[in-house]
């Protein structure tokens, strides 16, 4: 009996796979045809074995448009855009055996999976995934901040569950942020990914889904909101992981956020209007007080630590 996989990949033979899908493993075919010129071991594996897996009839399938490589690599790329399409959509299976890792605030964690994939765990976030990953797939769920640097695996795509989105890889670094209440973000530092939304099917609508690049980036704030990407630097998204906070186009209400998850305090505010003061800059390693007396000097404010809360004097900037 055929698999879902299987079934998708005759589909687009035949031209009957759904054309959202369509152009999405068309691009990325496209993208890693030009990049890759010959076999590459690491995304395609063993030649020989893939090369036994598939059957000859695929390759004489293939339209003459994706025939740019080997036969072989040719219809192993596709099968891949396949595969991402594919894969997004799969829950966890209930006979897996999940872990769960949560940090506090204040304090963050680096985690390594069976597959040897590393991930760093920012604050006040919650990572769930299989003690053993199944054969066809790496599926984990996101909370929160985290830093994945995803162990290459051109037969199992690795996939990241966050409330509003899936973010779907083989082997690549990117940064996910998904805490409630503020927008989800996907940072490419290395590689490609595929973002779609949660609850996306097969009758998929224009801006569901886009594939990142890197340096690129998707923000979205409202799960109704079209999936946009836009041009960053992935290392300032990135730079937590070293105690290292960008402050370019972040308010104070949003840098207080972050700081309550990485110190474990709650700020309030005599005046609310002080949230929206803008910043730029870079904060390193440094201690709360240490921080505060920089902002206050900065945004001419004053504050006070009391315990485990900061309050915030001033007027609006």
């Amino acid at each position: 009996m055929k698999n879902q996989k299987q079934l998708l990949f005759e589909e687009y033979l035949e031209g009957k796979l759904a054309g959202n899908q369509k152009k999405l493993a068309e691009e990325f075919y496209t993208i890693e045809s030009q990049r890759i010129t010959e076999w590459d071991p690491l995304l395609m594996g063993n030649k020989e074995e893939v090369k036994s897996r598939i059957k000859p009839h695929l390759v004489s399938k293939l339209p003459k448009r994706h025939k740019p490589l080997v036969n072989v690599a040719a219809v192993l790329l596709l099968m891949l855009a396949i595969s991402y399409i594919f894969h997004a959509s799969l829950i966890h299976s209930p006979s897996l055996e999940m872990v769960h890792k949560t940090t506090a605030y204040g304090q963050t964690s680096t985690i390594q999976l069976e597959d040897g994939t590393l991930i760093y765990l920012n604050a006040g976030s919650t990572l769930s995934y299989p003690k053993s990953f199944s054969p066809d797939s790496r599926h984990v769920q996101l909370v929160g901040e985290a830093f994945f640097e995803v162990h290459p695996d051109s037969t199992r795509p690795f996939i990241v569950s966050t409330p509003i989105l899936y973010t779907t890889v083989l082997g690549t670094s990117f940064n996910v942020s998904a805490y409630q209440e503020e927008p989800t973000t996907v940072t490419v530092s290395t590689g490609k990914v595929l973002i779609q939304k949660t609850g996306s099917n097969q009758e998929k609508q224009q801006g569901n889904e886009v594939i990142l690049l890197p340096n690129e980036q998707v923000f979205l704030t409202e799960t109704t909101a079209p999936l946009v990407k836009s041009i960053v630097d992935a290392s300032k998204f990135s730079s937590w992981i070293n105690g290292q906070y960008y402050l370019d186009q972040m308010n104070m209400g949003t840098l207080t956020g972050v700081l309550e998850r990485k110190f474990g305090v709650r700020f309030i505010f005599h005046d609310p209007q002080l949230k929206d003061c803008q910043l730029s800059g870079m904060v390193k390693k440094q201690s709360l007080r240490e921080l505060m007396e920089l902002l206050a000097t900065t945004l001419g404010i004053e504050y006070k630590i009391k315990g485990k809360k900061v309050y915030l004097y001033g007027h609006h900037c």
